[in-house]
């Protein structure tokens, strides 16, 4: 398994270079099991591998595909603490060794795989594609969240709005006979930020968040900008919260003239009922291997919202790492063990 994990780290399976990914997937093809009926399709180009049915009683979902990273970050290495470092280690090629190696021991058609490659992009090409495509499991295990153990009880959903303004031209020493775009933006920017709780700026909540991550505008310094837009990423606390956005809004876009919004990603909220009698069997199995769970609110966004959605119940649970789209990323090689254990275990009782 560990010599699995380095080899797909090795592959630098960016989620624009397709041919990369396809490449690492047809790898991952051919060291499963002879016989083992497998498919991969693509959606805009953008392939995946389908491991098995169509519906099967439990899938094991993954993305192949990672951020950025120096070259180095490509080359696995494995420190005196049995921590191996490297891109894609944590976030999540983990994973898929995990699946390779349960599929090496379990051969079952309630067992199926799925692994993407547009999961760093919003996996509508992946995942969405894929259930809107009829694919339709029982129940998902998903460890692209739950860090060290921890069952995501929730995760926030993302929203991305490009907000443009539109302004008058002039001089910069006579304001007065312009109007500027910028100054316009900023103004609107500051009103729906009001909206927002100004705690959840300085420390962790709970709650719906906001970030300005670019503006721009303008051509010269002594110029009145005409043009300005501005990129902003919401974290929805729940789906009800973004009708309450939208109704404010709605009321800045009519108060500011030369205003308007446009929506560029929305991903739901995330939600999971750890009542479901799964996440009590993989919570055994967990303390066979000394480890307990526990369950925590996630305030990124993930493949599993998709799974949501449709209504399927999904598990997201990690071993033990850190450090996801860092140059120091990893994943604990003990804890690991103990993690796939689990879920080898896990999955025999649930296919019983």
């Amino acid at each position: 398994m560990i010599d699995e994990l380095k080899k797909l780290i090795e592959f630098k399976t960016l989620p624009e270079n397709k041919k990369k990914n396809e490449d690492a997937l047809n790898w991952v093809k051919s060291g499963l099991p002879k016989g083992k009926k497998t498919k991969i399709v693509k959606y805009e180009g953008y392939p995946s591998l389908i491991v098995g049915s169509d519906n099967p009683k439990i899938c094991l979902q993954a993305h192949i595909d990672v951020v950025p990273g120096r070259v180095k970050d490509f080359s696995p290495r494995i420190d005196k603490e049995n921590r191996l470092f490297g891109r894609g280690s944590y976030d999540m090629k983990f994973a898929i060794a995990c699946y390779m190696d349960l599929l090496s021991e379990i051969d079952s058609d309630d067992v199926g795989v799925l692994i993407t490659s547009d999961e760093e992009i919003g996996g509508f090409n992946g995942v969405k594609a894929v259930l809107n495509d009829g694919y339709d499991p029982k129940f998902c295990f998903l460890p692209d969240g739950g860090d060290d153990w921890a069952f995501d009880e929730k995760a926030k959903g993302v929203w991305h709005l490009k907000i443009d303004a539109v302004g008058k031209p002039g001089h910069a020493s006579r304001p007065w006979e312009g109007d500027s775009a910028l100054r316009k933006l900023i103004h609107f920017l500051r009103e729906l930020e009001e909206n927002f709780s100004s705690e959840a700026i300085h420390k962790e909540t709970a709650e719906s968040t906001i970030n300005i991550g670019k503006i721009e505008g303008g051509d010269a310094t002594n110029r009145i900008a005409d043009q300005a837009y501005a990129k902003i990423d919401i974290r929805l606390c729940d789906n009800k919260e973004k009708d309450r956005i939208k109704l404010v809004l709605k009321e800045l876009e009519n108060k500011f003239e030369g205003v308007t919004i446009k929506e560029e990603v929305f991903g739901s909220a995330f939600f999971c009922d750890l009542k479901d009698p799964y996440f009590e069997i993989f919570s055994e199995e967990a303390r066979s291997v000394g480890r307990r769970t526990r369950s925590q609110v996630a305030h990124g966004s993930s493949d599993a919202r998709f799974f949501s959605e449709k209504g399927i119940s999904t598990m997201m649970i990690k071993p033990k790492g850190g450090g996801s789209h860092s140059d120091k990323e990893w994943v604990d090689l003990d804890d690991l063990n103990n993690f796939s254990i689990a879920l080898k275990r896990f999955v025999q009782k649930i296919i019983k």
